[in-house]
């Protein structure tokens, strides 16, 4: 994490530098590699390095998720931490990894975020309260995207629960807000929630959203656009992971997803045009 420039600074900088509210999930999966790559023992790396190469003038932010390193173990760690190290400096990271946990291990979660590895944001889970997100606003400059309305179907089991006189998602957007004071904290709300999604901006009007859900698990872009956006337009960080990284198997994977990256930005611009001040 760069100490001159915040990621929210970060962010919107190349959200207006590139016209842009796409981020781009880095999920490498060894299976789905285009064939070129498979077996090679550079073949994470190479493959993310050529995605990131085609759409870093096409995106706001890109969001590696740590499972998909971790589980690759020593060379996954080491492919992740110089992704984050070699990304363009222009262009926030978010380190996706839902940590949440006591204090004294949020700590060291926050510190592997932020001073091991770099990242500009991270994702958190706020089921155990401020122990848990505390320790991430502590590093000035970062952010905390606190899992709100999460795009999976599992995400009604506990989040839509009432809680008093709102529900669970609401009330964590509320706290966020209070959280914000500390430190920047942002929200993940799935595309899959477009009805929720323009209630939850009531609740935090200030707040980056970070979105998935849009491709691969069918939530509709123009819609997270209309209702989720902040007062400026802006506020989004929309996310696609697959519908870019493997757009192409062949030996124009790099092409292609920059292609999808295209297609999705402009999609993303055209809801923005067309949605009232």
């Amino acid at each position: 994490m760069s100490a001159d420039t915040s990621f929210l600074e970060k962010y919107k900088s190349a959200s207006a530098r590139n016209r842009s509210l796409l981020c781009v999930g880095l999920d490498p999966n060894p299976n789905h590699l285009p064939d070129s790559l498979k077996g090679r023992p550079d073949g994470i790396s190479r493959f993310l390095t050529d995605i990131v190469s085609a759409t870093s003038d096409l995106v706001c932010a890109y969001k590696p998720n740590f499972a998909f390193f971790g589980a690759l173990g020593e060379s996954g760690f080491a492919d992740l931490a110089g992704l984050i190290r070699n990304s363009p400096g222009d262009i926030p990271t978010i380190l996706d990894f839902k940590a949440g946990d006591i204090g004294n291990t949020a700590r060291r979660y926050a510190a592997m975020a932020y001073e091991t590895l770099g990242a500009d944001a991270t994702t958190v889970n706020p089921l155990m309260g401020s122990d848990a997100v505390l320790p991430f606003l502590e590093y000035k400059g970062s952010c905390a995207f606190l899992l709100c309305l999460t795009s999976n179907p599992g995400s009604a089991d506990f989040q839509r629960l009432e809680t008093g006189d709102r529900t669970l998602y609401e009330a964590i957007a509320a706290r966020a807000v209070e959280w914000s004071e500390s430190g920047d904290c942002g929200l993940v709300v799935g595309a899959t929630h477009p009805g929720e999604l323009g209630g939850i901006r009531a609740l935090a009007p200030g707040l980056p959203f970070l979105v998935p859900g849009v491709g691969a698990q069918g939530g509709n872009a123009e819609e997270v656009v209309r209702t989720g956006a902040d007062a400026d337009g802006g506020g989004l960080l929309i996310n696609a992971s697959r519908a870019v990284l493997y757009a192409s198997s062949g030996s124009d994977y790099a092409e292609a997803a920059r292609q999808q990256a295209e297609r999705l930005r402009s999609t993303f611009e055209a809801a923005r045009a067309s949605t009232p001040a």
